[in-house]
């Protein structure tokens, strides 16, 4: 299916700023990937982090705004939980409360900001962005943050990019949280749009990069 033109943007974006490289990366999880993404990158003036904003915000309309909180997972959530909150009020009309969590427990102000800062309450349906997701062990665990806090439901995670390689483990876990998980863009659309594709003078997915991602894919990849 061809991409949609705010994901056709989102991606140039990153492809632009280089949030997205292609190469040789050693991720946290001792993998060794030929690509590597930093939503970071893609957020460093301010014009940058409301292009990224909006992309969020698209898919969220896409979704549906039933929920009542959007929760930033630290580190990389906690300013697009901000942005995609703004976005949605200045862009849509649609008001919705944000906040973040710690990413170890505070020990001493305020008590109820132990672990969660925002306005969180019971019976909130809590949506959560982040940028990228890899396993469901971390997602769970931002999940499990909040329901000690509060008595909330999920709406789902929302990433910018899901790397398609979720175990049959990962998913029984989201699955018995309840967590959907969405995503702007899956690895498998990027590098089906960028192969052989020039941006500004360069191309950034050749055949050699392609068949480098193919071979890890066909290792570590859990495409549904």
């Amino acid at each position: 299916m061809p991409l949609k033109g705010y994901e056709k943007d989102f991606l140039i974006h990153l492809v632009k700023t280089g949030a997205i490289k292609f190469g040789t990366f050693k991720l946290k999880s001792g993998r060794i990937s030929p690509y590597f993404i930093n939503i970071a990158a893609a957020m460093n003036t301010g014009v940058d982090a409301l292009k990224i904003a909006d992309a969020y915000v698209a898919k969220i309309v896409e979704l549906g705004t039933d929920f009542d909180y959007i929760h930033g997972a630290a580190y990389k959530g906690i300013p697009l939980s901000a942005l995609v909150a703004v976005r949605l009020s200045e862009v849509h009309q649609i008001d919705k409360r944000w906040g973040y969590d710690r990413k170890e427990k505070k020990a001493h102000g305020v008590p109820a900001e132990e672990l969660i800062i925002g306005d969180l309450r019971d019976g909130d349906t809590v949506l959560i962005v982040d940028d990228v997701i890899t396993t469901g062990a971390t997602k769970a665990e931002a999940w499990s943050k909040l329901t000690v806090v509060r008595k909330v439901r999920p709406k789902g995670i929302l990433v910018a990019v899901d790397r398609e390689e979720l175990s049959d483990d990962d998913k029984e876990l989201l699955e018995a949280t309840n967590l959907r998980m969405y995503s702007i863009l899956k690895i498998t659309e990027i590098f089906d749009f960028l192969l052989n594709k020039e941006i500004e003078g360069g191309v950034y997915v050749d055949e050699k990069v392609n068949k480098d991602f193919e071979e890890y894919f066909g290792k570590h990849g859990r495409k549904c």
